[in-house]
């Protein structure tokens, strides 16, 4: 016996089709969580009354919000078990459902992912968005997994404390698990069948909006590396406007060590405590942070003294190239060594 969680926002008859299915076949019990559905959504969640146990929201509040609400029916249930979560549509094979219930049963303390394979058949918008979601999220995380955006997930009642503490009551509420289990979780990929229903278009996913928040993390790093590019690249103008009387070389030397000093400080305090809300020690991490800082100055003068004198380029253009430049090493190297708050992680695909 499992828990199958199901989140249900607006669903169709393919709810209870994949109800009735798994009723008929699998030895589990079924939790659907209604997420504020209306009209005649409102009578196919009235209907699926009779296959699973049925939670209502009020008002949509979100898939974030609505896996929570039925984590939290579970703990108040207060069995052990495994809990596999899969989405309302009807792409996710009941055969998958319960390999991915087993792969939970045998590797405790695991998040068990069900990843599709990306083909040429899949929807272009559902292709470009996983290959854009791997990438920033082993930017973001270190972390290589083949399918971010999978629904279909599995893991033992002992992680729904962990669960309930994952922040987002939306699409990102997905995003964010993986992101916080990658740093206290073993994870296993079981590959699953890949299936789109009329070219996936009964996804409530906003594509602008729910990428905004899945993105977070990033985009927060990149504003946080702006300002602190903007504090550098303003300090180290004004310091070689108050230095003309100075050879070149030392005007370019003494700009950027100012610079890099404030701008550092600035750009530690702000990914510590905003971006990556890390709790390790300032001791620690400050060590770590401006031996990275030592490094990318050292980095920056070189490659500033090398592009003006070697290919002439404007002093105040080629701090500009040159930021760009070490933009993302220091995002992964702040990421996945400085700010890595992360015990162990295993990718393997059962």
């Amino acid at each position: 016996m499992y828990y199958v969680v199901i989140p249900a926002y607006q669903p169709d008859e393919k709810l209870i089709q994949l109800l009735t299915v798994m009723m008929q076949r699998l030895d589990c019990q079924t939790i659907v969580v209604d997420d504020g559905s209306t009209g005649k959504s409102a009578e196919i969640i009235e209907a699926a009354k009779s296959y699973a146990t049925v939670l209502h929201h009020e008002r949509n509040q979100g898939k974030g919000q609505a896996l929570r609400t039925a984590f939290q029916y579970l703990q108040v249930f207060g069995q052990d078990g495994v809990v596999v979560t899969a989405d309302a549509d009807g792409q996710h094979a009941v055969q998958d459902i319960d390999r991915l219930a087993h792969a939970a049963m045998n590797l405790p303390s695991r998040l068990i992912l069900g990843v599709r394979q990306f083909t040429k058949d899949i929807p272009l918008r559902s292709r470009f968005g996983n290959q854009l979601t791997r990438v920033l999220f082993r930017l973001q995380t270190g972390v290589n997994v083949s399918d971010t955006q999978t629904g279909l997930r599995a893991f033992h009642t002992d992680l729904l404390p962990f669960m309930l503490e994952v922040e987002g009551n939306r699409y990102e509420y997905e995003m964010n698990m993986l992101s916080q289990a990658s740093q206290r979780y073993k994870m296993t990929e079981v590959p699953i069948q890949t299936i789109y229903i009329d070219d996936n278009a009964s996804s409530h996913f906003r594509p602008i909006q729910d990428s905004l928040l899945i993105y977070k993390n990033l985009f927060k790093f990149t504003l946080s590396s702006l300002s602190s590019f903007l504090v550098d690249y303003g300090v180290y103008a004004l310091t070689l406007l108050m230095s003309t009387a100075l050879p070149t070389a030392t005007r370019l030397v003494l700009a950027n060590t100012i610079a890099r000093i404030t701008s550092s400080i600035f750009n530690f305090s702000l990914n510590k405590k905003l971006v990556f809300h890390n709790r390790n020690s300032l001791t620690r991490t400050g060590a770590g942070y401006f031996t990275l800082a030592l490094t990318l100055f050292l980095a920056d003068t070189a490659l500033l003294y090398l592009f003006h004198q070697m290919l002439g380029m404007n002093l105040y253009m080629v701090k500009m190239i040159v930021g760009l430049i070490l933009f993302l090493l220091s995002w992964t190297v702040q990421k996945n060594v400085i700010f890595r708050e992360r015990n162990s992680y295993s990718r393997e695909i059962a």
